[in-house]
């Protein structure tokens, strides 16, 4: 409830209303328009029965052959409008508010009514063109299910919008004083049903949602009512109390029954311009939330560009519509399985990377005429590519919204700089495949002595292993420095980087995908990759964002100290401290170098350093050198192309097994 010092000005003045026209103005109106605009008979009609004064409205548009409209100019043409009045109670607000888009249940993450009521029906689908009309003519359709589905998805908007976006009380003093945006849309239903055609908010979803909410009028309701003796009537009983002493009801639905309109009636496309009425007005809409009163948010903004995005690289058949539709969410499991498309969400989370990291001209170009399409960016950097990627694999997640944004914020740094570099594309091979592929280039780069110039595989498996280790909380980003003690400032795409440079990295990514699929936690694994028992010998140890990190340093860093006493654990904390060690020399050289004396100059380029200690110095250095040289031959001789040699065999040996075994299995079938 609003205190009372939160309304700032004088409650807005009322009068009574105008009558509902007669039935002959609507419908002059209505030929008046489809004359001049192309529009189909039941968008002009849907105009004509829901503007209060179509009289008026006609005389502002003139002669059908030259028209005047309010010309709105969006990026690749013009849009046509007129500026009235329309009764609220025949618009209605958007039933895919754009508020919603990041908290819908996708069919890809949830079967639609297995998972509450929430996800009790699939997400209204963007509204489209008119089929038979052109693709410049200024209406849209939607296809539902049924009038049940439409209920539904009105009520999860209007939910959303009540709870976080609420003009319930300014609008009761004030009434809606800025025009809302509207268009004639058509609901279809696939229950056999009529369609019905209603003016539908590009813009004002909010408003009119509360004006709805004061006036007690079921959104959904809307399309499928007529307005006859009973919309007369009401009108006539508030007049009448309006004339005798309105209560205080009364006044707010005074203010309440009318409402500002700019109504979208046409769409004029530049000459060279293939721009769509359906883009055109998203560009509309989107170029006003640019700077808003109640700006969209990062989510919001992200799943629309994401959604245009698709759209456009399914228009210049990039991809096709089956796989728009998986990319975006909108497809069961089940579905994408039966359309030859991996139902896993990991892989199809690497899909998506790709799909919006590819290198190639065209798709660079269709995602930037999307993304400029929908606001004024002119720069398709890195951040808004992960950011749209984030929106769009996030769609397969079904879960507490708390985590899905944790997981929004974290995957978004998922994919650095190597991957948006080119040199990769998502496969449909197998985990265990893939990880055969991985370790092969890693070993060979390491007997090349190119550690840091992995291949594809390795970067494919990366990207996909992304998914199981952010969603299930085993990677984090940086969580910030406010009583968070984390030394370690690397990114989950710098991690994953360092992960996939060598054989145990290769190994634990596999493991994340398989312990993810198998819908176990994620098990730690030695350099063998065989899983690592707890310190009690007691089941598996499981990973997270610590272990991570401390097993996988930068290059240069020793890893996290093991708390076990077995030979590897020993070797692996005795590498740890000789890697600190050589740290701490260095940062002891560099603080000598800036010991200064009294005329600022460093000491040491004055004074020197005995040269007793300098040659000792050298000499274990000298030493070391030498070692180090000889460790680094060994280490590519155990785990390069000698363990490539290796792998390749066990495979041969493990397809030689697996064909005896089927042979044996033929015998016995045979002596049976």
């Amino acid at each position: 409830m609003s205190k009372p010092n939160e309304i700032h000005a004088l409650p807005r003045p009322v009068e009574a209303l105008p009558d509902y026209a007669a039935s002959s103005s609507r419908n002059t109106l209505a030929s008046r328009l489809t004359e001049a605009t192309g529009l189909s008979e039941e968008a002009a009609r849907c105009i004509g029965n829901t503007v209060v004064d179509p009289s008026s409205v006609r005389k502002t548009i003139g002669e059908p052959k030259t028209p005047n409209f309010e010309r709105i100019a969006v990026p690749g043409g013009t849009l046509l409008g007129i500026r009235t009045t329309v009764w609220a109670r025949r618009v209605m607000p958007d039933p895919r508010n754009p508020r919603i888009l990041p908290s819908r249940r996708h069919p890809f993450a949830i079967d639609p009514g297995t998972g509450g009521e929430d996800s009790k029906f699939r997400p209204v689908p963007e509204p489209r063109s008119l089929e038979g009309v052109s693709a410049t003519t200024a209406e849209l359709t939607v296809d539902i299910e049924s009038r049940h589905h439409l209920n539904w998805a009105s009520q999860q908007a209007a939910g959303y919008v009540s709870f976080n976006n609420d003009w319930s009380e300014s609008i009761k003093h004030h009434g809606v004083m800025e025009a809302v945006w509207l268009v004639a849309t058509t609901y279809r239903h696939e229950d056999g049903s009529d369609p019905v055609t209603v003016l539908t908010t590009a813009e004002g979803s909010s408003r009119m949602t509360a004006v709805h909410s004061i006036l007690t009028e079921r959104s959904s309701d809307v399309p499928y009512d007529e307005a006859g003796p009973k919309f007369r009537a009401r009108i006539k009983r508030l007049n009448d109390a309006f004339a005798s002493g309105p209560s205080s009801e009364d006044v707010i639905a005074l203010r309440c029954e009318r409402v500002p309109a700019l109504i979208i009636v046409g769409f004029e496309p530049f000459a060279q311009s293939s721009t769509t009425f359906p883009t055109a007005l998203r560009s509309f809409v989107a170029l006003r939330h640019v700077d808003p009163p109640s700006p969209w948010g990062d989510g919001p903004e992200n799943e629309a560009l994401a959604d245009e995005v698709l759209d456009e690289l399914a228009r210049r058949s990039l991809i096709s519509a089956t796989e728009a539709a998986y990319f975006a969410g909108s497809c069961t499991k089940s579905e994408a399985k039966a359309a030859h498309l991996s139902d896993d969400p990991a892989v199809r989370a690497a899909a998506i990377v790709g799909l919006l990291t590819n290198q190639d001209g065209r798709f660079r170009d269709a995602i930037r005429v999307a993304v400029t399409s929908q606001s004024t960016r002119k720069r398709i950097n890195q951040r808004l590519l992960n950011d749209l990627a984030t929106a769009l694999v996030l769609r397969a997640v079904a879960g507490d919204p708390a985590k899905v944004d944790q997981a929004r914020r974290y995957l978004r740094h998922a994919f650095g700089k190597s991957v948006h570099g080119g040199g990769w594309a998502p496969t449909g091979r197998s985990t265990e495949q893939l990880v055969h592929d991985a370790m092969t280039e890693v070993r060979a780069s390491i007997a090349a002595g190119t550690v840091d110039e992995t291949g594809p595989a390795s970067m494919e498996l990366a990207v996909r292993a992304a998914y199981p280790l952010i969603i299930d909380g085993r990677l984090n980003a940086d969580r910030g420095t406010s009583g968070n003690d984390q030394p370690d400032r690397r990114t989950p795409g710098e991690v994953l980087d360092a992960m996939r440079q060598s054989p145990q990295g290769i190994y634990q990514l596999g493991q994340a995908l398989k312990d993810h699929s198998e819908g176990v936690a994620i098990r730690a694994v030695d350099e063998d990759g065989e899983t690592r028992p707890m310190e009690d010998g007691v089941g598996d140890m499981s990973i997270n964002d610590i272990f991570l990190r401390g097993e996988f340093p930068p290059p240069g860093k020793s890893k996290a100290r093991r708390p076990g006493d077995t030979p590897t654990d020993r070797y692996e904390n005795a590498v740890g401290v000789l890697g600190d060690a050589m740290h701490a020399v260095q940062a002891a050289f560099e603080a000598l170098g800036r010991v200064v004396g009294d005329d600022g100059r460093p000491l040491v380029e004055t004074k020197g350093v005995d040269q007793r200690a300098c040659g000792a110095w050298r000499e274990i250095l000298s030493s070391v050198e030498d070692e180090l040289v000889l460790w680094s031959r060994t280490h590519k001789r155990a785990n390069g192309a000698a363990a490539v040699a290796r792998q390749d065999v066990d495979v041969a040996d493990q397809a030689d097994d697996d064909a005896d075994q089927a042979s044996d299995w033929d015998r016995e079938d045979e002596a049976a």
